[in-house]
């Protein structure tokens, strides 16, 4: 088993039976999707947002002031912890990378996206994680987050060489733009049960 990051690459022990990693675009509904899961099977939720937090507090930096200044190391950074964490207990993977990050130790590694109008909505109305970018118009906010993505995919092509718009590693696409959680988590459940039968 091994990362598909070479900066990752190495002797890892992997000491759960199940990791499922859910990637995608902001909006797409990661973290929703993973807590749904999370809470379904009974088993962690981790984001490497969550890491970036802690990041932040360890250098005692505001989460924006550590955005500011970030570089690859930071993003390394993140991502290591994402790796480690993740191999320790059975759990669901939130990040725009992890399935790279983990590569073949994960079990399952799904791609939720949503059309660009739903994602500038969602994001207007999640009002927990509220950012001054997400406040205007749904059409500030589409422009907004396209941006966002944008710079995203660039940096992770720059740092990783990590091409955002190949989905062929991807265990399951899901556009839930018409879907329910409920929905959602039904697809996972089966594609998990299908691929551990395979394995078995």
């Amino acid at each position: 088993m091994k990362s598909e990051i070479k900066e990752f690459q190495g002797n890892h022990s992997k000491e759960s039976d199940t990791i499922i990693c859910i990637c995608g675009p902001s909006g797409a509904g990661k973290g929703t999707l993973a807590g749904f899961i999370s809470e379904k099977l009974g088993i962690k939720k981790l984001s490497a947002g969550d890491f970036f937090r802690q990041l932040a507090e360890e250098k005692d930096m505001t989460v924006e002031e550590l955005s500011e200044k970030a570089d690859k190391q930071t993003d390394i950074e993140v991502d290591r912890r994402t790796l480690q964490e993740s191999l320790k207990q059975d759990c669901v993977v939130e990040s725009r990378i992890a399935a790279w990050v983990l590569g073949s130790y994960a079990d399952l590694k799904i791609y939720v996206t949503a059309d660009l109008d739903e994602r500038a909505h969602r994001v207007q109305e999640n009002a927990k994680e509220r950012t001054a970018e997400d406040e205007g118009s749904l059409e500030e906010v589409k422009q907004r987050i396209k941006k966002r993505d944008e710079d995203n995919w660039n940096r992770y092509q720059e740092y990783y060489s990590i091409d955002m718009n190949d989905s062929s590693m991807f265990d399951m696409v899901i556009d839930n733009t018409e879907m329910t959680i409920e929905e959602q988590e039904k697809l996972v459940e089966k594609a998990l049960k299908k691929k551990q039968e395979i394995e078995v």
